[in-house]
């Protein structure tokens, strides 16, 4: 009689315990510090082959979108304030239709640098994506794109401001000091 009510005030605990640890947007990632993988991709908006060389030359970041992503729709006016400030973003079109993709950037505005496509998700898989929106932080050296540091879920302005700004900020300040 007594084991079912401490069963359930035991999950009580656990619940209420649970409830004190914020959600976390960064998990580890094997890429970190490793290479940026590359499979040549199709540009969204001219259809022409884009390659690594044609990714910028200044720390960037790569952000995978889609339309069918709800959280990609909530990020979007923030990463159009990061652009206007000049933050360098590559879009990534992960799993979408090409004319839905282009009316949304049509509609929403282009927050991107570069757009790639993925329409199959071979290139998030390379990436390690397993959900929308995802954002790669990419250094460059010496004309090698390292990736360091992924950010998983919506970027809010309280999190660009409080935390991802100064992370962007230090690729770019070691890219002045090299």
């Amino acid at each position: 009689m007594w084991l079912p009510l401490l069963v359930l005030l035991g999950l009580c605990l656990v619940f209420f315990v649970s409830l004190k640890f914020e959600p976390r947007n960064e998990l580890p990632s094997p890429l970190i510090d490793k290479p940026l993988p590359w499979l040549d991709s199709t540009n969204l908006l001219t259809g022409e082959l884009t390659k690594q060389e044609d990714l910028p030359s200044e720390p960037f970041l790569i952000n995978v979108w889609a339309t069918w992503c709800f959280p990609c729709r909530e990020e979007h006016p923030v990463l159009l304030a990061m652009a206007a400030e000049g933050v360098e973003i590559v879009g990534l079109n992960y799993k979408d239709e090409n004319d839905k993709a282009i009316d949304w950037l049509n509609s929403m505005g282009d927050a991107y640098r570069l757009n790639l496509v993925d329409p199959q998700g071979s290139y998030g898989i390379e990436l390690g994506v397993y959900g929308v929106p995802a954002t790669y932080f990419v250094d460059v050296k010496d004309a090698e794109k390292t990736i360091r540091y992924k950010h998983i879920g919506p970027i809010t302005e309280q999190q660009w401001e409080n935390q991802l700004r100064s992370i962007y900020q230090s690729l770019l300040d070691e890219e002045i000091r090299v």
